[in-house]
């Protein structure tokens, strides 16, 4: 049903998208004038993406560099283990859980990848000794299926959810020193 919808509104709903994804704040009117079409015309693609979990949810982009929380990804390799049905139950990834309990982490993204690591996941955390103290429970908690983990602190964000975090002169001094 949504690949029927979709294809009848391909390039209005890529625009809408296009626009919520640069800012979701903006109201229908902006919306609907940024991609020629009514506020009505929006609500009624947005209403169709939210029923059908294309719009999956609404949320604030936040500019780590303006905070006092530093951004985090976590590698994590997979041994050949399979999961058991226990851990497959206790994995967070249907549900709104902690991956272990007890740590003062901010999950933004879990991704399944293909590549020298199976599992990425981008947190973020008030120091560096949270983001590795997660990392150990982590480790001991699923060691049975982790091969490896690899902890990257993000030095320097140019660019998140398609929004510029930087200055040009912040770029231009990164850059230099890259």
């Amino acid at each position: 049903m949504i690949n029927q919808f979709y294809a009848q509104n391909s390039k209005l709903v890529e625009k809408i998208l296009k626009e919520l994804q640069k800012n979701c704040r903006l109201n229908l009117d902006e919306i609907g004038k940024k991609c020629g079409c009514s506020r009505y015309k929006v609500a009624k693609i947005m209403k169709e993406l939210e029923k059908k979990n294309v719009i999956v949810g609404y949320s604030a982009v936040v500019n780590p560099t303006k905070t006092n929380l530093n951004y985090f990804i976590l590698l994590v390799k997979r041994t050949s283990q399979p999961f058991d049905e226990d851990m497959i139950k206790k994995i967070p990834f249907t549900r709104e859980v902690d991956f272990v309990p007890n740590v003062n982490i901010n999950s933004i993204a879990t991704l399944y990848v293909h590549g020298s690591y199976d599992w990425v996941l981008a947190f973020t955390a008030p120091s560096i000794a949270e983001a590795k103290e997660f990392c150990n429970k982590i480790f001991k908690y699923y060691s049975k299926y982790i091969e490896n983990l690899e902890l990257l602190t993000i030095v320097a964000p140019f660019r998140m959810n398609g929004l510029i975090m930087a200055s040009n002169e912040e770029i231009e001094q990164m850059i230099k020193i890259l």
